[in-house]
């Protein structure tokens, strides 16, 4: 008894160039009489069909064999069981088979095959006529990758070079020198002993690279160097039941017998994390491969040279190494260096000779006259383009010089800084290796250089090629008579037209450069931007995007986890593929930037019917013509594979340990000032819910009361390091409508909510009892103890005098400081003293007083007179009143005052308002050194708390550790950083802002001077300035004020200090009040998972977050807290006001920048009064007897500038920029 396998042989001779399928279950008997006794494979041909047999396999099986896309084939054998007849065998025509005979272009047939497709059973055991066995149906969709591409991103393959294939012999011996470079090594001492160590760098690099840089560098190079032929990523290899393999386009419906393969690119993205040196592995790469030469293509190779007489054996060698892409020059030095020859002729000849070639213009002549275009001409250069965002070009230049030895590379530094002169500015630090430019030297001048280290926005003014000044191109069509307008009654046209010589031609479209690296890359994700456009349009053999951060939320498992027991966890609890997350964000911008700037085939394309989009084929859809995202295919795992270069942290850290770094959490008690701002945004909150009875858009929570309830929202989060908006004002109104709506008959409110309104209401009417909370809300203001002020001033100064413990507004005291520095020299230093007090108060009062009277002439029509009922406009308006340093404010109508240099503290250009010094006056030598009297009261004026408990927390820890270790403070909202900076200010400790307002030189700048300059030890960082990509491994005390409640920024900002270079253990603190509306978020927050994170733009998006708001409880006071030291948060140790040792190493901004010399004293011009008398001036009570006294000063004494009466709108924050809309809070 015989089977349908045991008669393959049987088969049609001719059925070879079609593809064995698989079988189709028909259910019924086709018979096919062949005799008796007669065991035989028989086709099912069309035309010998019956029409009971045509109606048993189907109209789409009858298409397909009238079309000679498939065949079919039944057994029959009279000794068989008759259920084999049930059943047939599909071979498919491949499309790359018999194309110019048979039609593979029809939409009908194409339908009818996928719809066959679903019906084959491609088991072998059916294959075989096993009865019995269950089906395995043909899958007709991708293969799937059921995870998610933060898994499949995180299990890629540690990079493991294969020297062997690369075929270029002068590659190869810099790939090995790279490895070994990096390998341990095994040497003998004197005594016998083996000792273990790593080998000399590479040569011209300083820096020993640490193995699995050096694996990471040999994978680029050998990418570069030895592109493979990959699989066309539309294509699946399938293994047919008979054994043999074919090839099948899931998502198109093709069959293939022969594989499509393209050149896999030569370039992809450097995605090690952060911190682990991506710049010097691109350093690695760029100086192994010095010299090298991109290749000419081959279909635009020269024709040999005809020469007017024979050439020299020299001359034609050249040739020969130019038109080879050959690295001649390079060989040629490294004999010098190794073999003490010279080779200077020979490289002179080289120098000569510049390879080149020539690319046709492919233009369609439409008409027999357009204009021909001339071929375009690319010289050869080997030389690197690298495009840097502007913060980081300090960045690069310094790993330049740390890394590379003097000589080692030839560096041109590209800015757009009209300012710089156009002559070539040489750095004083290499002058032969670095030179900064802001115009682009010729193509000649440009091959010298072996690096071109470009600002994106300089790289960005390149799209201007081929474009006059006025932004008109080269038009290639008719050429068109001169139609501009005459000059005036003259027949002499005015003409305008565009003129060839106007054109602009950027030298680096005329060169075909080895490389081009961008850093930070995912910003390269636009299709449209012209950075974008400017690299697509140059010639460069080599593409790499350098991030850690290919897309958005696409980081390595270990920038969050420090075990590798929690990164396995973290990385298997996000493996699933999710629908929400793994279809867009991420994967389409890698899918932009392989299509865009990488220039992957096929998905990018010059030709667009051949162009490939992204989602068709990295995903599997299962709809014909629709696209179900229901998983990743297999190549997308294959592209992504060939496109990343990364190293598993395993593999990491057994070649390197960075110091540990400890993250914690900082709970602090909130001192009374603190309690009484989170009471009276609970007491809004409760007397807007309740008195609104929870309706209409007067309820903060009501869909259409969007805006404002964001506003609170993010003032509430802010509060938490300080709150000086209130006034008494705010807070008789909130008082007035609770009272008013507890008394009304017809309330429509519970008693619960009677009780709770009742409750908040009374505890912050003891707001209005408090001096001291009126007299900072006054002058907005925070406020410092001060034990020990001078008794002559204590009145001037102390904004609640005379209650005790003095308490002194944080500007007066910065300036009083000021004051006494410029007099330190003097018999008595505080001569003068309270004029400087009474100056500072009443200018803040006045400026409060002027903003109030704007805010009232704005009525209805200003934004802050919205409507909210029970809620004060200040808690609305985005912003709180601060006190602006006096005198600093120029311009009351500049939108970013506050962090811009002109304003804040080290940021600023500062200057003193004292009475009796001209504030043009700089602080000199004497000023600095002088030491006060061991007998000086002023050296019992100490600080002893302040009304903020984080605040005095920072100010403790940057006191102490200061000296020692360098500090980061990451910010959310420009009052924390405002007083923050006066704060360091007081202490003569070196800082800078790192804010968004500033400009990117002025950010590189700063960053330069936190990273080199030993004065400066503390860097306050915007978190919504991002700051992606700075290497400050200077510090290793990292603060952050407000919690982020972001996990992927807060790694971010980490990351900032705990890389590579860092030599210390790294310290995080994250500072939370306890008992807060912050602390409830802080641990939602952390409860939250990556979903919850995801859908919620903001956090105020997520339910149980405003369930927080709605559900806020009041901080219960202490009596025994409410006078006396007790409301303050106490500083861990006081901190003394004047003649502070070590202020000799502080530098105001005003003197580091701008270097201003130092005038002689000249009187102050004064007027007299006019006719208030002098006594009736000089103390004026601000406030009913027994509160705050403000002294005000004399008339005739210098006003100082006033702040602006209208708080500019202030940078975004991190929940403006990251998670929602921008909301600015306080000016």
């Amino acid at each position: 008894m015989t089977t349908p396998s045991s008669t393959q042989s049987e088969l049609e001779p001719n059925v070879k160039p079609y593809i064995a399928l698989g079988c189709l279950h028909i259910g019924r008997d086709i018979n096919v009489d062949s005799g008796p006794g007669v065991s035989i494979w028989c086709e099912l041909k069309v035309a010998s069909l019956s029409d009971d047999a045509k109606a048993i396999i189907g109209n789409d099986s009858l298409k397909l064999l009238l079309a000679g896309w498939a065949r079919f084939f039944t057994y029959y054998s009279s000794t068989v069981d008759s259920r084999h007849h049930s059943f047939a065998r599909v071979y498919v025509l491949p499309n790359d088979t018999a194309r110019g005979q048979i039609d593979r272009k029809s939409k009908s047939l194409k339908l009818a095959l996928r719809n066959l497709l679903h019906r084959i059973d491609v088991s072998t055991e059916a294959w075989n006529g096993l009865l019995g066995y269950p089906p395995i149906l043909f899958d007709p969709w991708a293969s799937p990758e059921n995870v998610s591409l933060h898994y499949l991103f995180n299990k890629l393959p540690s990079p493991a070079p294969m020297v062997e294939k690369i075929k270029s012999r002068y590659t190869r011996v810099v790939v090995d020198d790279l490895l070994e470079s990096a390998a341990p090594v095994i040497d003998v001492d004197g005594e016998g002993q083996r000792l273990q160590g790593i080998g000399y760098p590479l040569n011209g690099l300083d820096t020993k690279l640490y193995p699995y840089q050096a694996r990471s560098a040999a994978l680029m190079i050998q990418r570069e160097a030895a592109p493979q032929l990959q699989l066309d990523p539309r294509l699946e290899v399938r293994q047919a039941p008979n054994g043999e393999k074919y090839y099948f386009s899931p998502r198109d419906g093709d069959f293939l017998s022969e594989p499509r393969y393209f050149e896999s690119p030569r370039g992809g993205i450097l995605a090690e994390s952060m911190g682990l040196g991506k710049t010097v592995i691109c350093l690695a790469v760029i100086l192994a491969t010095k010299g090298h030469l991109p290749g000419i293509p081959p279909p635009y190779l020269p024709p040999w040279p005809t020469r007017s007489r024979v050439g020299s054996l020299l001359q034609m060698a050249a040739n020969t190494i130019g038109r080879h892409s050959l690295p001649g020059r390079a060989h040629l030095e490294y004999e010098e260096d190794f073999e003490n020859t010279d080779r200077t002729n020979l490289k002179e000849e080289l120098a000569r000779t510049i390879p080149h070639y020539e690319m046709p213009n492919f233009f369609s002549r439409t008409v027999r006259n357009t204009n021909v275009l001339q071929p375009r001409k690319f010289i050869l250069c080997s030389a690197t383009l690298i495009v840097v965002p502007r913060n980081l070009l300090h960045q690069w230049q310094n790993e330049i010089r740390k890394h590379i030895r003097k000589g080692g590379l030839k560096t041109l530094i590209m800015d757009s800084d009209t300012k710089r002169d156009k002559a070539v500015k040489t750095l004083d630090t290499e002058p032969s290796d670095m030179e900064w430019r802001s115009n682009l030297p010729s193509t000649t001048e440009l091959l010298k250089y072996d690096i071109i280290l470009f600002t994106r926005r300089r790289f960005e003014q390149e799209v201007k090629d081929g474009a006059d000044d006025s932004g008109r191109r080269q038009s290639y069509g008719i050429p068109l008579a001169c139609d501009c307008p005459y000059i005036g009654a003259s027949r002499i046209r005015d003409c305008r037209c565009a003129k060839e010589q106007g054109f602009y031609e950027s030298p680096l479209m005329r060169l075909h450069w080895l490389r081009i690296i961008v850093d930070e890359g995912h910003n390269f994700s636009s299709d449209t931007s012209n950075a974008v456009l400017v690299a697509k349009q140059l010639q460069a053999e080599r593409r790499w995007v350098v991030s850690g951060t290919p897309a958005k939320d696409l980081v390595g498992v270990e920038v969050r986890t420090d075990s590798s027991l929690d990164r396995e966890k973290a990385i298997e609890s996000r493996k699933n593929f999710n629908t929400q997350e793994d279809r867009r964000g991420a994967v389409k911008v890698l899918g932009l930037l392989a299509s865009n700037f990488l220039k992957v085939q096929p998905w990018h394309n010059i030709n667009a019917d051949e162009r490939c989009d992204w989602d068709e084929y990295v995903y599997r859809h299962e709809k014909h013509y629709h696209k179900t995202y229901s998983a990743f295919s297999i190549s997308f795992l294959r592209t992504l594979e060939g496109l990343v270069v990364k190293n598993r942290p395993e593999d990491v850290e057994g070649d390197i340990k960075l110091p540990p770094m400890t993250h914690r959490t900082k709970y602090l008690k909130p001192c009374w000032f603190d309690k009484m701002t989170a009471n009276m945004f609970v007491q809004m909150l409760r007397a807007n819910a309740i008195t609104s009875e929870r309706s209409d858009v007067d309820y903060l929570f009501h869909k259409n009361s969007i805006q404002a309830r964001h506003d609170l929202m993010t003032n509430v989060r802010q509060s938490n390091f300080a709150w000086t908006g209130f006034s008494t004002e705010d807070v008789e109104s909130t008082l007035e409508t609770s009272a008013k709506y507890l008394e009304k008959e017809d309330k429509n409110c519970s008693p619960e909510d009677a009780h709770l309104l009742l409750e908040s209401t009374q505890i912050i009417s003891s707001l209005l009892q408090s001096p001291e909370w009126i007299a900072l809300s006054r002058v907005h203001e925070v406020g410092l103890v001060v034990e020990g002020w001078p008794k002559d001033s204590e009145m001037a100064f102390g904004l609640a005098y005379p209650n005790k413990p003095t308490m002194v507004g944080i500007t007066s005291v910065v300036e009083g400081q000021i004051h006494v520095d410029r007099q330190s020299t003097s018999e008595n230093p505080t001569e003068g003293l309270e004029h400087v007090g009474e100056a500072v108060n009443n200018k803040l009062v006045q400026s409060e007083g002027t903003k109030q009277a704007a805010k009232r002439r704005k009525g209805a029509h200003s934004r802050g007179s919205t409507s909210i009922t029970g809620v004060p406009s200040s808690a609305l308006e985005g912003h709180q009143a601060t006190s602006h340093k006096p005198g600093v404010i120029k311009s009351q109508n500049s939108p970013q005052k506050l962090l811009q240099p002109s304003v804040v503290p080290n940021v600023a250009t500062q200057g003193s308002n004292s009475p009796l010094v001209s504030n043009k006056r700089s602080l000199d030598s004497a000023d600095h050194t002088e030491l006060l009297s061991e007998t000086s009261a002023l050296l019992e004026t100490r600080v002893i708390g302040t009304t903020s408990a984080k605040l005095s927390y920072l100010l403790g820890e940057v006191a102490t550790h200061h000296a020692a270790s360098k500090i980061i403070i990451f910010y959310d909202g420009s009052n924390a950083a405002w007083y923050m900076a006066q704060g360091l200010e007081m202490l003569y400790i070196g800082h800078r802002i790192y804010a968004k307002t500033l400009t990117d030189a002025q950010k590189a700048e700063y960053v330069a001077l936190f990273s080199e300059d030993p004065n400066i030890r503390v860097l306050l960082i915007d978190v919504a300035s991002g700051a992606l990509g700075l290497n400050l491994n200077a510090a290793n005390r990292v603060y952050i004020i407000n919690p982020i409640n972001r996990p992927d920024i807060e790694a971010q900002a980490i990351k900032r200090a705990h890389r590579i270079g860092q030599t210390k253990g790294v310290i995080v603190e994250t500072l939370v009040l306890e008992g807060t509306i912050e602390e409830a978020i802080f641990k939602r927050a952390k409860k939250m998972s990556r979903d919850e994170h995801k859908q919620a733009k903001t956090l105020e998006d997520d339910d149980q977050i405003v369930n927080i708001f709605l559900n806020a409880k009041v901080i219960p006071i202490d009596p025994a807290e409410t006078t006396g030291l007790a409301q303050f948060a106490a500083l861990r140790t006081p901190q003394q006001v004047f003649g502070r040792p070590g202020r000799e190493n502080f530098e105001r901004l005003d003197k580091a920048e701008k270097k201003v010399p130092a005038n002689p004293r000249k009187r102050q011009r004064v007027a007299r009064p006019s006719s208030t008398p002098k006594k009736a001036n000089r103390s004026v009570s601000m406030t009913s007897p027994g509160r705050s006294v403000v002294a005000v000063p004399h008339s005739q004494l210098p006003i100082l500038t006033m702040p602006a009466p209208s708080a500019p709108p202030q940078p975004a924050s991190l929940f403006g920029a990251t998670l929602g809309r921008p909301v600015s809070m306080q000016p």
